[in-house]
């Protein structure tokens, strides 16, 4: 069959659009490659670029450990030539000892030999003997054993010690080559007057003897002088103060030791036991002492060792002490200020001191107007008279009796400012009425005594008539419960106020918030089941003004004791808490402290002391 164009034509172009399929397809598969083989290379790119930062990453610590190990050489370099100078230094300092050690032997060597020849030369020299007591010149009582102290030292060893009494043997002492040798000999002194030479010699293993030493002392009838002495301050006394007495005074003498088992048993007769332990307990209250302070033992110390006479009012005893020796001027102006108190109780009665139906208040008034007298009179009799010499003042105020209270170091201070407070305060309002009319103003002063501390603190009080406040506090055994006794109640009074201030607080706020004390009462409860106290205290006040002084300044006082800060209670209370509890609240004119063992009972008792 045969073909037309028209079909050749379209044969043509089919087999161009084949040619040109086959192209696209050719070209699709080759995009399809190259399209694969770009995935692979950036594949093969990430690879190469994180093993890059990998190997870059590596070459940091390397190079990291590289400056490391460089320092760490550095460093080794720097130590090593520390170590080197430290090893020159050192060196050196081994050298310098080493030439210091021989040097010190060299030395060590010559002082041997400088011992070895002082022995030699000590072994050569006579011993030593010394009498110690009774000193040169003393005056010993006759008829009473004189204690003798004897010394003596050799080098080369005592053989014996010998004492003579006025140029004949009195003992002598067999030794067996002791170097250093001490003996006390007691020795009956005679009933005669009448001077004596005490004389001691040694001698040594060698039969060297010593040279003598002697003492010369004097014999007398001490008593019988020292009577005349007293007699003589007595009616000095009298002179200075226009008081002639109304009968005489006979002094008890006695010594130390004798004052002391004097003191020691009348204490044990008036205060037992359980009443001492009261009265720490009621002191500790108020931070004076701790609750098992010993204050028989202390109370027996400070009236033994510390005083050298005093008059007792309640046996008009007027007790002096002496052991024998003959009185020396400080022995007679104390034993003027104690005759002072003899005459006050012929002329005024002693009894207030004593008197349980004052309050403690007014005794220690009337105790620090009676010492203050005595001090007074004792001043003007050493400052204002000729009764002694130039001499003689000298020597009483170097008196080292007078002088020494190192002893009174120990004892708390509460208890020294009260032994003290008549003798110091006392003067000081005696003083003050002395300057306003004499012993005129005394006297008066005596018709009609002082009644509290604060007229001793502040005169100006006493003369203004200003007298204590009856303050009362309710009893609290049956409100505390079971087991709650009353260990003390009394009045604090200015003083004790101010030394129970002092403890935490500057005297100048001190001043300023006791002045102005009213009265006061309190009361000082124990449990002894449960080792509880609870301590009340009421407080009024002269004036509005120092009401409201006391109430800004007391607060710092428990803030201080226990370091802590104040919790205001719903009564208006602020309470502190430390060992215990202490609470405080101020009212109109009147200011109460409770000490208590928590703070629920601490309100309780002051909700029963206020109402």
């Amino acid at each position: 069959m045969k073909s037309s164009p028209s079909t050749a034509t379209v044969l043509i172009l089919i087999m161009l659009l084949m040619v040109v399929a086959a192209g696209f397809v050719f070209l699709f598969q080759a995009e399809l490659r190259f399209r694969d083989n770009l995935r692979d290379l950036s594949a093969d790119n990430e690879t190469l670029r994180s093993a890059q930062a990998s190997l870059e990453l590596e070459l940091s610590g390397a190079v990291a450990t590289r400056d490391a190990l460089s320092a760490d050489v550095a460093a080794a370099e720097g130590d090593t030539r520390l170590l080197e100078g430290q090893l020159v230094e050192s060196q050196q300092t081994v050298d310098e000892l080493t030439t210091r050690v021989a040097t010190l032997t060299s030395d060590v060597d010559e002082l041997a030999g400088a011992l070895a020849t002082l022995e030699g030369e000590q072994q050569s020299l006579p011993p030593v003997a010394r009498i110690v007591t009774p000193a040169e010149a003393a005056t010993l009582p006759i008829s009473t054993p004189v204690e003798i102290v004897l010394v003596a030292s050799d080098a080369a060893g005592l053989s014996s010690l010998t004492l003579d009494v006025n140029g004949r043997r009195y003992t002598t002492y067999t030794l067996d080559g002791e170097r250093l040798y001490a003996r006390t000999v007691d020795w009956p002194a005679p009933a005669e007057e009448g001077e004596v030479v005490f004389t001691v010699t040694a001698v040594n293993l060698n039969d060297v003897r010593s040279e003598p030493h002697s003492v010369v002392v004097t014999l007398a009838d001490t008593e019988a002088r020292n009577a005349a002495i007293r007699a003589e301050v007595e009616a000095n006394v009298s002179e200075l103060r226009g008081l002639e007495p109304l009968e005489p005074v006979v002094p008890v003498v006695l010594s130390r030791d004798e004052l002391r088992e004097r003191i020691t048993r009348e204490t044990a007769s008036e205060t037992t036991p359980d009443e001492s332990r009261a009265e720490v307990l009621a002191l500790s209250a108020f931070d004076f002492l701790g609750r098992d302070y010993d204050l028989y033992t202390a109370q027996v110390t400070l009236q033994s060792e510390g005083i050298l006479g005093y008059y007792d009012p309640d046996t008009a005893e007027f007790v002096v002490v002496n052991d024998g020796a003959l009185l020396d001027p400080a022995a007679q102006w104390t034993h003027a200020h104690e005759f002072v108190h003899a005459l006050q109780d012929q002329y005024y009665d002693l009894d207030a001191l004593s008197d349980d139906s004052l309050d403690s208040e007014a005794r220690a008034a009337v105790r620090a107007l009676a010492e203050g007298e005595a001090e007074l009179v004792q001043y003007l009799y050493l400052f204002e008279s000729d009764y002694f010499s130039d001499v003689e003042v000298e020597a009483i105020l170097n008196d080292p009796e007078q002088a020494d209270s190192d002893y009174l170091s120990e004892f708390p201070p509460v208890l020294i400012n009260d032994l003290a407070f008549p003798y110091t305060d006392g003067v000081e309002f005696v003083i003050d009425l002395y300057r306003e009319n004499g012993f005129a103003a005394i006297d008066a002063a005596w018709a009609d005594p002082p009644r509290s501390t604060e007229q001793i603190l502040h005169p100006d009080r006493y003369r203004a008539g200003d007298a204590p406040q009856v303050v009362t506090l309710p009893p609290l055994d049956d409100t505390l419960g079971t087991g709650w006794m009353l260990l003390d109640g009394d009045i604090l009074g200015e003083f004790y106020l101010r030394q129970y201030l002092a403890q935490q607080l500057p005297s100048a706020t001190v001043n300023r918030a006791a002045t102005g004390w009213g009265g006061d009462r309190y009361a000082v409860y124990w449990n002894e089941a449960t080792d509880e106290m609870v301590m009340a205290l009421r407080l009024v006040w002269d004036t509005p003004e120092d009401a409201l002084e006391f109430a800004e300044v007391y607060p710092d006082y428990p803030a201080a004791l226990w370091q802590t800060e104040a919790e205001t209670q719903p009564d208006g209370s602020a309470c502190w808490a430390g060992d215990d509890v202490i609470c405080f609240r101020q009212l109109e004119g009147e200011s109460l402290i409770v000490r208590a063992p928590d703070v629920p009972i601490a309100l309780f008792v002051m909700q029963v002391i206020q109402s």
